[in-house]
């Protein structure tokens, strides 16, 4: 393990500590520490904790990183999960500032350097727009960059699932939650939001969110359910009814449970208009999604083949 880095007059910009849980993923998250690694930004330090892999994670990261100026690493003897692994790191950064990456996810070169030039103590946090990767295809999230104040967050996570933060700050906040099973991130930039103020969103995706190899995943899942309601529970008396029923419609979203006309009129009083109409028109063209899907992988012709 190497010592903290710290801000010299050689390297005068703020130390960043960049905080990454690892569970059994030895090869993919090297993409990840190299994405850190290619950073334009000068003055950074990586805290890996890996959470008890069963694999060969924590002898590949000896072998590959044990001897990095710029890395540190770290590991839970019995598996407490992400969050708890995140907070480890938190209390050992150096920096002045923290940031995270996952392991399965990337920065693009830019990612801290703009960050930190956008950073301003009126402001909570800074988050960017990023990207979900597909393997094939990348959306962008949030393109539009804007500040993001508390009654928004309350309504729906439109932040992003990383920001750069004071270290000071996120240690006084007790760091993430490590009861919460699902929606930690949220819940730690609404408790930064509520605390310090707004936070600022850029526009620029420099955050890329890996997701094809995750496609077969159930999001559905009772776990997470739970934790949706134990997460609004803990919230709820800084929410009024918009928030509450805003919330209500992200439920309805996660149970994937059709949305009558009715109740997109009476949805539509609270606002996320596009988001509750694009909802609403996805189940009653479920017939079409369904034969544009076959169009693209069949053609006219084999959909009307005989089997």
């Amino acid at each position: 393990m190497t010592a903290p880095i710290t801000a010299s007059t050689a390297n005068p910009q703020p130390l960043i500590s960049v905080y990454m849980p690892t569970y059994n993923r030895s090869q993919m998250m090297q993409r990840a520490v190299n994405s850190v690694l290619a950073q334009d930004y000068p003055n950074v330090e990586l805290l890996i904790v890996d959470d008890c892999s069963q694999d060969d994670t924590w002898q590949v990261l000896n072998e590959l990183y044990g001897q990095h100026p710029r890395i540190r690493l770290f590991r839970q003897e019995v598996g407490r999960g992400a969050c708890a692994a995140r907070n480890m790191a938190i209390k050992a950064a150096a920096g002045e500032f923290v940031t995270g990456l996952d392991d399965d996810d990337e920065f693009l070169p830019n990612r801290l350097s703009s960050m930190m030039a956008a950073y301003d103590d009126q402001y909570s946090c800074v988050c960017t727009s990023y990207f979900w990767d597909y393997g094939s295809v990348r959306k962008q999230l949030y393109p539009v960059g804007k500040v993001v104040r508390l009654p928004e967050v309350l309504d729906v996570h439109c932040l992003s699932n990383q920001a750069l933060v004071r270290t000071s700050r996120m240690l006084a906040q007790g760091g993430f939650d490590e009861t919460l099973a699902a929606f930690q991130d949220y819940d730690m930039w609404l408790r930064m939001v509520a605390a310090y103020g707004p936070a600022l969103r850029l526009g620029e995706a420099t955050y890329v969110v890996h997701v094809g190899h995750e496609l077969g995943r159930i999001t559905t899942s009772p776990k997470r359910l739970n934790a949706q309601a134990q997460f609004v529970e803990k919230h709820r008396p800084l929410m009024n009814e918009r928030n509450l029923q805003n919330q209500a419609f992200y439920r309805q979203t996660m149970l994937q449970t059709p949305m009558t006309f009715s109740e997109l009129l009476k949805q539509c009083r609270f606002g996320l208009v596009e988001s509750k109409v694009r909802y609403y028109l996805k189940h009653r063209l479920q017939w079409f999604i369904r034969l544009r899907k076959e169009l693209l992988a069949k053609g006219v012709k084999g959909i009307f083949k005989s089997k």
